[in-house]
């Protein structure tokens, strides 16, 4: 029987193992569950397991050693997730697990591909955590695509600096290509944990800050989003260059593809948002 350094040394990025029939180990996320000996280990220390789950295209829990560029994705198709500039794992801020991704507002962005992230007329939740370091740059991305500038297919949500100060604007091309789909109506405050959520129920875009929707739009049933132009992009990367660079952390950012998780005010989550 293998011992428990022994499995956890032979781990590698992704995976369950159980051993001695009384735990399971999940790799990437660094968590021990004891169970009873059944197939699967019960539900996630957060309090609750995700009955959509399976539709979870991206799960980013931040979680790792300091100033580590692996950034583990724990969702049921995990991505391979790139780190580009400064962008990496830092203990010094967390909302959840010790840890968080930092970005320095300076080039740096997370970035992923895949098919999953064109929800085409679907619904779609967007959300996470985010501690804002303020700064003048204009439209600090949190995510967005980019096909090569704010033309046919472009979406990002930012922080807004210029037409909207310190408000979250949501903006989609294929909507209009001189306002946005939705603002919130409350100042971000900055140096602190700020939940965020963008959710497509059929016509309806919602934005939510710290669990109000603080703005619904309707929206064209055929209106399309592809988050895949040519990548999703995490803390920067898109057309406004230096100007789309975001200055902070972000902390347990999940897209569900298929899902309206939030049609109503709710109270943000407590805990990281389970993997199981």
């Amino acid at each position: 029987m293998s011992t428990l350094d022994e499995r956890l040394a032979q781990r590698t990025s992704l995976g369950t193992w159980t051993f001695d029939n009384r735990f399971s180990y999940r790799a990437g996320l660094g968590r021990i569950y004891g169970y009873d000996g059944s197939s699967e280990p019960p539900t996630d220390p957060g309090g609750a397991t995700d009955p959509s789950f399976n539709n979870v295209s991206l799960l980013l829990h931040g979680d790792g050693a300091n100033g580590s560029t692996t950034i583990v994705d724990s969702s049921p198709s995990p991505k391979t997730v790139t780190a580009f500039g400064n962008a990496q794992i830092s203990t010094a801020q967390s909302k959840f697990g010790g840890a968080s991704i930092v970005f320095d507002g300076n080039g740096d962005l997370v970035q992923t591909t895949s098919t999953d992230f064109n929800f085409s007329t679907d619904n779609f939740t967007l959300e996470g955590w985010f501690y804002y370091l303020g700064s003048s740059i204009l439209y600090p991305a949190i995510i967005a695509n980019n096909p090569g500038g704010y033309t046919t297919g472009a979406a990002v949500l930012h922080i807004d600096h210029a037409s909207y100060p310190d408000k979250l604007s949501f903006w989609a091309f294929d909507y209009s290509n001189s306002a946005p789909i939705g603002v919130t109506t409350t100042t971000i405050v900055y140096d602190q944990w700020n939940h965020f959520a963008v959710v497509r129920s059929g016509t309806a875009l919602r934005l939510a800050y710290n669990g109000q929707i603080e703005a619904t739009t309707t929206i064209s049933a055929s209106l399309q989003f592809n988050f895949n132009l040519p990548s999703l992009r995490i803390g920067g990367g898109t057309w406004n260059g230096a100007n789309g660079d975001f200055p902070g952390y972000l902390d347990d950012l999940r897209i569900t593809k298929g899902i309206a998780r939030y049609t109503t005010n709710f109270t943000p989550p407590t805990a990281p948002f389970p993997d199981i």
